[in-house]
């Protein structure tokens, strides 16, 4: 009987199969380290631009701080002259209050009634003076009544004295003054 022998043809098929699986496997971990590759250099790439967009970031951060701490100073300088201009408000508000209750005793005070002092403690006025007689002094009274400017006239003290040689009356008299609130710029005072 005629022997072929096949195993030197198998041999060289599983050889050659061999080799192609290794080829395979080889071509499989080139693709797989190329992939690792270019991942990494995709992932390096994006970490390095994310890296450089959180520094500018933080430089944007910074500048927006001193901007922020600018603003926080103009806000408290906004304040303070907001705090000024109420103040002159407030000033402006009782400036001529003075010079009108001046005005609005000098309109009552009668010829014949004159003041040693007058002392203003916040609206509450205290006069002290001489008359020529109790009627002045009641007639300067009844004209304090009648004007809108004075309440709570109370005469303290009337007694005869005698200035300069001429028989006169001195008198102490307290009252308040009214303040009228006014509409300053749309606000109720």
């Amino acid at each position: 009987m005629i022997r072929i022998n096949l195993l030197p043809y198998r041999k060289e098929r599983r050889q050659k199969q061999i080799i192609q699986h290794l080829s395979y496997v080889g071509a499989v971990l080139a693709c797989v380290l190329l992939l690792v590759v270019g991942l990494n250099m995709y992932i390096t790439g994006v970490l390095s631009d994310m890296q450089e967009e959180k520094a500018q970031l933080q430089r944007q951060n910074a500048q927006l701080a001193k901007k922020i701490g600018k603003l926080r100073g103009l806000d408290k300088l906004r304040e303070d002259v907001e705090g000024k201009l109420a103040l002159v408000d407030r000033l402006q508000e009782g400036r001529f209050e003075t010079l009108m209750t001046l005005n609005g005793i000098a309109e009552a005070i009668p010829e014949n009634v004159w003041f040693s002092s007058v002392v203003d403690n916040h609206g509450q006025l205290k006069f002290v003076g001489y008359a020529e007689s109790n009627k002045a002094v009641a007639n300067f009274m009844r004209a304090l009544d009648q004007s809108n400017m004075f309440q709570h006239i109370a005469l303290q003290m009337i007694k005869r004295v005698t200035v300069a040689g001429m028989p006169v009356r001195s008198f102490t008299l307290s009252l308040r003054r009214v303040i009228e609130k006014k509409t300053v710029k749309g606000k109720q005072s």
